[in-house]
């Protein structure tokens, strides 16, 4: 038998109704089975960085601050948008300008200037209501979408500090 090549047994007891295997096999055989539920089981303990809800406790633990500390402190508008954004992008809805605004607790004139400034970066993308011509509907573009994404799976695995 080849090194590489795998041998695939029952589910019930993989290893001990093979008892012509070598005891290497064998050994080789259980070392491959907790590799895969450890592997398993470090995913299923992963919070999905896709879903609304683990953007959403994010955002809450940026608010929760506010109990401790003056608001001003830790203020950052383009970043609340972003989170904001995504979450939305999460639950395949899209906003408004103003509503983000609202969403993130800013005037609209603070929005819109850091709305730019996400323009400009390419982050977000607005779009003009073709029903509305006062409402501006604004989302991440696929570049804003990945950047947000590598970010939170990098918080979300513990490999970076908050």
């Amino acid at each position: 038998m080849e090194m590489n090549q795998l041998i695939r047994f029952p589910a019930s007891d993989p290893v001990q109704h093979h008892a012509a295997l070598t005891p290497r096999a064998r050994a080789d055989l259980l070392i491959e089975q907790v590799e895969r539920l450890a592997e398993e089981a470090a995913a299923a303990s992963l919070p999905r960085v896709t879903s609304a809800a683990f953007v959403r406790r994010v955002i809450a633990a940026r608010a929760a601050r506010r109990r401790y500390f003056n608001a001003e402190l830790f203020a950052d508008p383009a970043w609340d948008m972003l989170l904001e954004l995504y979450a939305l992008d999460c639950e395949q809805r899209r906003t408004s300008v103003s509503k983000l605004a609202v969403a993130v607790g800013v005037p609209a004139t603070t929005a819109l200037r850091w709305l730019d400034r996400l323009h400009g970066d390419r982050l977000i993308e607005r779009e003009a209501d073709p029903l509305d011509g006062r409402r501006v509907w604004v989302g991440l573009t696929n570049e804003g979408q990945t950047a947000m994404r590598a970010y939170l799976e990098q918080l979300a695995t513990g490999t970076m500090p908050i």
